[in-house]
């Protein structure tokens, strides 16, 4: 098995045993400086929070199942100027997999999530997603809305910078394929 074979495997494992970890403990369990566990992360989300995240990716996992909507991985590029579906490649995942496996954070020490009405928050390339306090209003307002932006975040996730596209132009992307 070729080195680049050995790597693509090992990291496609790493993922799966992620994944699985996760799912089976539902939450990651974190410690205090002292080592004693602590039962919940200062960045775990609050019930109303996690209800939010559930149902709107839950809407997105719908949406990422189309093959329309999948269409936007090959629409955007990252920086490198690779698409989003080259960079899902290396994760040996679909689309949903990968959506269910990116975690959703509590945003409140976030800049971003305290300055602006921002609902979600992530950066090109990192694997995570901050939720603002204003996501789970949202989502019970305008729950399609709320999948869009769960898409659109993810996007990031994957390597998708802003400016351009602007983040408006990212959002109107994905609900024009995504439905």
């Amino acid at each position: 098995m070729s080195s680049h074979a050995r790597s693509l495997f090992a990291r496609a494992l790493s993922a799966r045993v992620l994944a699985a970890t996760l799912a089976f403990s539902g939450t990651a369990s974190f410690a205090t400086p002292q080592g004693d566990p602590s039962p919940r992360s200062p960045l775990a989300l609050g019930a109303w929070d996690a209800g939010a995240v559930r149902r709107a990716r839950e809407g997105a996992l719908r949406k990422l199942g189309d093959a329309e909507c999948q269409k936007l991985l090959v629409d955007f590029r990252d920086a490198s100027g690779r698409t989003l579906q080259e960079s899902l490649g290396e994760w040996t995942m679909t689309p949903a997999d990968y959506a269910s496996l990116v975690p959703f954070l509590d945003g409140s020490r976030q800049p971003l999530c305290r300055k602006t009405k921002t609902a979600l928050v992530s950066s090109p390339g990192v694997r995570r997603i901050y939720v603002c306090q204003s996501f789970a209003d949202l989502q019970v307002r305008q729950p399609g809305l709320a999948e869009s932006m769960v898409i659109h975040e993810l996007l990031h996730t994957l390597g998708l910078g802003e400016n351009p596209p602007t983040s408006i132009e990212i959002t109107q992307r994905v609900e024009a394929r995504c439905r």
